[in-house]
């Protein structure tokens, strides 16, 4: 069984991932040389803003468009690969109501908390993207019987759901109580689910890259 769609699509997302890295990482450096910047001049952190269109703006600047475009390709790549495979079909379900959600609200309550909640939704649109293509993944591993790319994209599948209930459980412990010992225990979560995260998403791409190949001879 040939997926010709798929092998165009997942060979897009792919690209979409590594600009996003690229974006992250000026972003980063970016955000980085505003707050040098800010306190080499002995400046408050609440003046950075004004620092960043002669420090970090540019890096700002590029990172975001290199953002854009990869958002673009992404929503591209599950397009295609929806074709053959339904739940990237899924994950662009979940992009689409996520951005029609945000504007909503954003149209309906401006400033108001409501918009800062629709903002703050944008990690867990990316947890149910990223979980619904792994699954697409693995579907279309199981259909080629390629066992090596099925197994990986089940143990990262894991890995997420590890990772968000280690946020969950940190999120739910602060709110609750403030006292110096919890918030220790809030900081060692914090740090196990950056760092599960960190290696989460190399082997996400590791799986994507490892899905591409599979898909390669498909594609022709």
């Amino acid at each position: 069984m040939k997926f010709s769609n798929a092998a165009k699509g997942v060979s897009k997302i792919f690209t979409a991932e590594i600009l996003g890295l690229i974006s992250f990482v000026l972003i980063g450096i970016g955000g980085i040389v505003v707050i040098g910047t800010a306190i080499s001049n002995g400046e408050k952190v609440s003046d950075i803003a004004v620092n960043s269109i002669v420090s970090g703006g540019i890096l700002f600047a590029i990172g975001y468009i290199i953002m854009a475009v990869g958002a673009i390709i992404n929503i591209v790549g599950l397009v295609q690969a929806g074709k053959d495979e339904p739940f990237f079909k899924y994950a662009l379900y979940a992009m689409i109501i996520y951005f029609i959600v945000s504007l909503i609200v954003n149209i309906a309550f401006g400033t108001s908390n409501y918009q800062d909640d629709a903002s703050n939704g944008a990690p867990l649109l990316n947890l149910i993207v990223n979980v619904l293509v792994i699954q697409g993944v693995i579907n279309l591993a199981n259909a080629k019987q390629d066992a090596k790319v099925a197994s990986k994209g089940l143990l990262i599948f894991k890995l997420y759901i590890a990772v968000a209930v280690l946020e969950i459980i940190a999120y739910i412990i602060s709110v609750v109580t403030q006292s110096t010992t919890v918030a220790v225990v809030v900081l060692v979560l914090a740090i196990a689910a950056l760092v599960l995260g960190i290696v989460r998403y190399f082997m996400y791409l590791s799986m994507l890259s490892n899905a591409k190949k599979m898909l390669a001879e498909d594609a022709e």
